[in-house]
């Protein structure tokens, strides 16, 4: 592989990075949670599955560890 591939592709992580760091700034802003958690997509279905609960802890906490 090139030094000009090579530079590119950090060059397209650090933009996937920043995307991703922008992105969740933005939906944790006070006026963007309350929006969000309004809507029925965002909130948690009750009756879901103990297996998926477990999964979207462990997504959580993926989440956080990436931070």
């Amino acid at each position: 592989m090139t030094q000009h591939i090579k530079r590119q592709e950090r060059r397209g992580d650090a933009n996937r990075a920043d995307t991703a760091r922008s992105v969740r700034k933005r939906l944790g802003q006070p006026e963007n949670t309350r929006f969000l958690n309004q809507m029925p997509h965002f909130s948690l279905d009750t009756d879901m599955p103990e297996e998926f609960h477990d999964l979207l802890g462990k997504l959580d906490e993926a989440e956080r560890r990436a931070g």
